[in-house]
């Protein structure tokens, strides 16, 4: 088996460059942060051969690599002339039908169909099934003679594109979600397909993510010991990820001796975030990593922090509060989609509601207060990622949605299958 998996950003240096700051050669060398990398893994260890793609807006040849981490092919498309003609129309990307309108046209290319036949590929996975890029490879699918499967991960669709997605989606061999919120909202919208909608979470490297010594760690990443740290990591993008509604909670908590935030990540609004934090004089207080490329070094960060908070405003399945939660944190975030079904309130962290600041310093305020209360969560936190979302319970429900897409067998039980149990109605 050979599968293609597409990336949803309409181009690699718009997200990759601009975003994170990658370069082409330290995406393909280094980088391997995101869930591509992570099912290219995975999905070697069962002998599935893997090729990531993404389109650029540089150079006029195809590009392929081996990536110098992962067991897998990384290959990048330019985009065709129509996509660069298209960019140049004020605002064509602002508006919900823009975006759609770019993310097809960005998907035109003129070989495609020929480069996954060359490539062996014999399935498409497709990130965000809201995006406008899913009906062209869909098409190119067709073609090809070969299934596809359309995933969520934090895209969901927008009310203007609905009525297209109406009359394309049900060409998709299966529909992935992270979280029960979605595949709800999706039932109730496709509920001609709703037996191929299905549940698929995040995973956790247990390998990588592991509570380690807090005072060797501590040493390690050159920070104070006399101070407490308490860490949220994610893009900065105060759209979902809401860091100034964690900069308001902060301003409410400087009574609390020697804590500090650390913030782990780059984006577009860094500079925004950062003068927000000298605006309220909060720079001794919150530090901003930047993006952690070693999953390591990011392992170390949550042993030394007494927990973590994600302020975001909304999430597909944030694979970090599984990552805290193998290191044994609690988690403090707000109420909403993709966030409560992983944080169960009172069990392994704190939901605070109305994407209030006061709600969320209140509840980082409770928890600071009590540290038996958050060894308590924090060892229930860790239970929950050890219990249903390990690499070996999720990678098989991953691996049977491939063969059932395909029309073969899935792995057994007893060699780590699950009898395809991936449409559930409770929270994994």
């Amino acid at each position: 088996m050979h599968v293609g998996i597409f990336m949803h950003t309409n181009y690699f240096e718009d997200f990759f460059v601009k975003g994170l700051g990658l370069s082409e050669e330290e995406y393909v060398s280094s980088y391997h942060n995101d869930f591509s990398f992570d099912y290219a893994r995975l999905l070697h260890t069962k002998g599935i051969r893997t090729t990531i793609y993404n389109f650029t807006r540089v150079g006029d040849e195809v590009r392929t690599y081996q990536h110098g981490m992962v067991d897998c092919t990384v290959k990048f498309i330019p985009v065709g002339r129509l996509y660069k003609t298209y960019c140049l129309i004020p605002h064509s990307h602002r508006t919900p039908i823009g975006k759609f309108i770019s993310q097809y046209i960005s998907t035109i290319q003129k070989d495609l169909a020929g480069i996954l036949r060359g490539d062996g590929i014999n399935l498409i996975y497709a990130q965000e099934y809201a995006s406008g890029r899913f009906e062209r490879l869909a098409s190119t699918a067709k073609q090809l003679n070969i299934p596809i499967i359309a995933a969520y991960h934090g895209g969901s669709i927008h009310k203007w594109i609905l009525p297209i997605k109406k009359h394309t989606l049900h060409k998709a061999s299966f529909l992935t979600t992270l979280n029960e919120d979605e595949q709800k909202s999706m039932v109730s919208h496709f509920p001609h397909i709703a037996d191929r909608i299905r549940l698929l979470p995040n995973f956790v490297n247990s390998a990588i993510f592991y509570k380690r010594d807090k005072e060797e760690a501590m040493t390690a990443l050159g920070l104070d010991p006399d101070s407490r740290y308490i860490i949220t990591v994610g893009r900065l993008f105060e759209h979902q990820k809401g860091h100034s509604l964690l900069v308001q909670a902060m301003e409410q908590l400087r009574s609390i001796p020697g804590l500090k935030v650390l913030i782990a990540g780059g984006g577009p609004d860094e500079q925004s975030l950062k003068a927000l934090i000298a605006e309220k004089g909060l720079e001794d207080r919150m530090i901003l990593l930047g993006t952690i490329r070693n999953k390591e070094v990011l392992a170390s960060y949550y042993s030394i922090s007494e927990l973590f908070v994600l302020p975001s405003r909304y999430e597909g399945l944030p694979l970090v509060i599984l990552e805290a939660g193998a290191c044994g944190l609690p988690t403090v975030a707000f109420n909403v989609m993709g966030v409560r079904g992983l944080v169960q309130h009172g069990v392994n962290g704190l939901l605070a509601e109305g994407l209030s600041p006061s709600a969320l310093a209140a509840s980082l305020d409770t928890l600071l207060a009590n540290p038996e209360l958050r060894a308590e969560m924090g060892e229930a936190a860790l239970q929950i990622v050890r219990s249903d979302y390990s690499e070996e319970i999720i990678g098989a429900r991953l691996y049977n949605l491939l063969q059932e897409s395909l029309g073969l067998d899935p792995l057994p039980a007893q060699f780590g299958g699950d009898g395809f149990a991936t449409k559930l109605s409770t929270p994994v």
